[in-house]
């Protein structure tokens, strides 16, 4: 895979302009530089200065988070699409090591990185990087902040996100692991550990279980994201 063009990244933001300030020149710094479309959704910030002053590609034709990312991925020309989180760190080891293992791999559609908070210091960090790997490995269930990345031609057999304020993502993996071959890869991809400080990883855990336990029980997204985002 040595198209300059081979992967392409969707980042979906909304007043993001702090973390694209450190994620974008981070990405453009790759070799081979993936192409960058940040799909926004309706920032109020100076996020759209701030991609058009690294020249990425930068679209605000939806909202919430599943259109903003199907959005981005209509403009995309890569044959690998890799949507990631404004608040990642994508390393070096782990971007060619996607490219290596889908050239590797081509019965591979699909799959995510393995979630790290990178050098953050504590035992907490730990309990939940573990909790993360527990989850992902063993029921096979990575989240969005574990970045999906997708072939290009599988993308368009229907394989775009739902239209939910939240799950969205669940709902896409569970989709995918269905009717298509997808795994994590054991390569990281570096989650800023801020919102988990804030809330406190405990916390944090136990609602996102508690969310997901929901949402697979038939709980209404809607109803799940005014109690996940009070």
């Amino acid at each position: 895979m040595r198209d300059k063009n081979v992967l392409s990244v969707v980042i979906p933001t909304l007043n993001e302009e702090e973390n694209l300030l450190r994620l974008l020149p981070e990405l453009l710094a790759l070799k081979p530089a993936p192409e960058i479309v940040v799909s926004d959704g309706g920032s109020i910030d100076k996020s759209l200065e701030i991609a058009q002053a690294f020249g990425v590609t930068f679209i605000a034709e939806a909202q919430g988070r599943g259109p903003q990312l199907n959005a981005g991925a209509g403009r995309c020309t890569g044959e690998i699409f890799l949507f990631l989180h404004a608040d990642c760190l994508l390393p070096a080891k782990s971007y060619h090591g996607l490219l290596q293992t889908m050239t590797d791999e081509p019965q591979l559609a699909g799959g995510a990185f393995t979630f790290s908070l990178g050098r953050t210091p504590g035992l907490w960090p730990r309990v939940y990087e573990m909790n993360v790997w527990l989850r992902s490995r063993i029921f096979n269930l990575p989240y969005g902040d574990q970045g999906f990345f997708i072939r290009r031609d599988v993308w368009f057999r229907g394989f775009d996100f739902q239209e939910q304020p939240l799950m969205e993502d669940v709902a896409w993996w569970q989709q995918m692991k269905r009717h298509e071959h997808v795994r994590v890869l054991p390569w990281p991809l570096i989650t800023s550990a801020r919102r988990f400080k804030q809330r406190g990883y405990l916390k944090s855990a136990i609602r996102n279980l508690w969310t997901l336990i929901r949402y697979r029980c038939g709980v209404s997204p809607v109803r799940l994201a005014k109690e996940y985002h009070r």
